[in-house]
This record gives C-alpha cells, sequence and structure tokens, in this order.
C-alpha cells in the first residue's frame, strides 16, 4: 500500500523530527517552522495522524510520548518530488527547478552550488532515471489519449478516377473548296460579212472585166 503524502503542517512537523532525535508534542508545537499560533491539541492530532499513515512512530518514555521520524527526509520528500513532477509538471523536473528559483533568493554562494548540482555527468544515474521517468510519462500520456480518443474509422479507400485526358476534337479541316475553274471563254465567231455587201464586190469585179 503507498503512504500518504505529508500535508503542508504535517511537513512542518516532520522537519522538526527529521533535525532531532526526537521530540515531545511539546517541544514540536513550540518549534513549528511558520510561526502561527496552533492549539496544543492540534499538533497532537497531526503526530497522530502521521502516524497512522507510517510516517512516525512514537515510544514512550518517562511521562511523554517522544516521536520519531520513521523515514528520513530523502526517502519522504524524494517520493513527493517524484510524484509532483509526473502529475504537475508532466515528467519535466526542469519546469520544477525553474518553479522553485522563481520564488526564492540565492546568496552567490547557493546559486554557485545549485549550479555546480544541476552540472550532472551524461550517463549518471540521475540522467537515467530522469530520461526512463520522461519516457514512461509519455507513453501514459500516448495510451490515455488514445483511450480518450474515438476510434476514427478509416476512410474508405478512395478509388483513383482514371482521369481520362479529355479527346482533343481535332477540329476536321474544313477542305478548303475547290477554286471553280474559270469558264472557258468561247471563240468568238468569225464575223460574216453581210451577203449584201459580198455581192456589191463580185458585181464591181465583173464589171470591170
Amino acid at each position: 500500500m503507498k503512504t500518504a503524502h505529508p500535508s503542508n503542517l504535517e511537513f512542518q512537523v516532520l522537519s522538526i523530527l527529521w533535525a532531532s532525535t526526537g521530540a515531545t508534542v511539546h517541544e514540536v508545537w513550540n518549534q513549528l517552522p511558520d510561526g502561527k499560533p496552533r492549539a496544543y491539541t492540534t499538533v497532537l492530532a497531526v503526530l497522530q495522524k502521521l502516524e497512522q499513515k507510517g510516517h512516525v512512530r512514537k515510544k514512550y518514555q518517562g511521562r511523554s510520548n517522544i516521536y520519531f521520524a520513521k523515514k528520513t527526509r530523502g526517502v519522504t520528500v524524494g517520493r513527493y518530488l517524484h510524484d509532483l513532477v509526473n502529475q504537475v509538471f508532466h515528467g519535466r523536473p526542469a519546469d520544477l527547478i525553474e518553479q522553485i528559483l522563481s520564488r526564492v533568493t540565492l546568496t552567490p554562494g547557493e546559486a554557485k552550488a545549485v549550479a555546480g548540482m544541476l552540472r550532472v555527468p551524461e550517463g549518471s544515474q540521475s540522467v537515467r532515471a530522469t530520461q526512463q521517468n520522461q519516457t514512461t510519462m509519455a507513453v501514459k500520456k500516448k495510451a490515455a489519449a488514445k483511450k480518450a480518443a474515438p476510434a476514427k474509422k478509416a476512410a474508405p479507400a478512395k478509388k483513383a478516377a482514371a482521369k481520362k485526358a479529355p479527346v482533343k476534337k481535332t477540329a476536321a479541316k474544313k477542305a478548303a473548296p475547290a477554286k471553280k475553274a474559270a469558264p472557258v471563254k468561247k471563240a468568238a465567231p468569225a464575223k460574216k460579212a453581210p451577203a449584201k455587201k459580198a455581192a456589191k464586190k463580185a458585181a464591181k469585179k465583173a464589171g470591170k472585166k
């Protein structure tokens, strides 16, 4: 069974237990980091809830219960950050780091230390874990999207309509009408001398004889 993550107030209580070798309810009540006034019974209820979640154990000593953190800060916070990166920042730890750095002011020494931590050698365990985590998240997102999206019916294959090249109608060239041969001119009939003139000529010739 997965242990539930601590709430904001529960993390404050745990921070006190991580910094000590055990603390009573009264000691935790006096050292809460945010300094807000809270009832003693509220802090007692928080410790009891942390015990139920598996984060805290208690030991009866003298007349008081001493509370101890069952898991180290690295384990508890590491699991919390792992889920935070996956669920809130979609598997991108760089986005979480950017968010954190945008909300705090680092001293030059802290900035240098952070820069050194970010220079992770290629192939290291943290890099491999990050790459594996991103791959897992990508696969999960793809599967979820596929499940949510309605199955699309395969579009029927369109029959490639054979494009018939439009047959160009060769415009039948109309044969140019044959030129009509020029009509043959009839030879003008020889003009016949009128009979009278011929007779006169004949008579003249006879008189001369």
